[in-house]
């Protein structure tokens, strides 16, 4: 399951991700919330929360995922994820080339440098 949450920055897409991910959420959640930011938005900083129940992604939703790296190819500067799952670490890091822009992954006890991470992306784009 995928909850929006407010972000810290406008620019920022704050995504908790718990229990077991849908086609469905990501066609009715997660596509329409990039396309709104977007609108705002030349590019867009996505923060993922790795929730402790999280327990997997359909293969629909790999599939949607995919096609979110297509379509929005160039729309992201920056990804987060936070996750204090060894697997899930390594299953991002192994995905990550499917995106043009840094994906990095950090723990639940790293939010402030994930945060200072994500902002980096700002100073670059200035």
């Amino acid at each position: 399951m995928l909850t929006i949450r407010p972000s810290y920055a406008d620019d920022v897409l704050t995504i908790v991700v718990s229990g077991q991910v849908t086609h469905e959420d990501i066609e009715t959640l997660l596509f329409p919330a990039i396309e709104a930011k977007l609108q705002d938005h030349a590019s867009i900083r996505l923060w993922y929360e790795f929730s402790a129940d999280f327990i997997g992604i359909t293969v629909g939703a790999l599939w949607d995922d995919a096609l979110l790296s297509v379509f929005h190819f160039s729309d992201f500067s920056r990804v987060v994820m936070i996750a204090d799952m060894q697997i899930l670490g390594a299953m991002v890091n192994t995905l990550a080339f499917m995106l043009p822009c840094p994906v990095k992954v950090f723990g639940e006890n790293e939010r402030q440098l994930a945060k200072v991470w994500l902002d980096e992306a700002k100073v670059v784009e200035a």
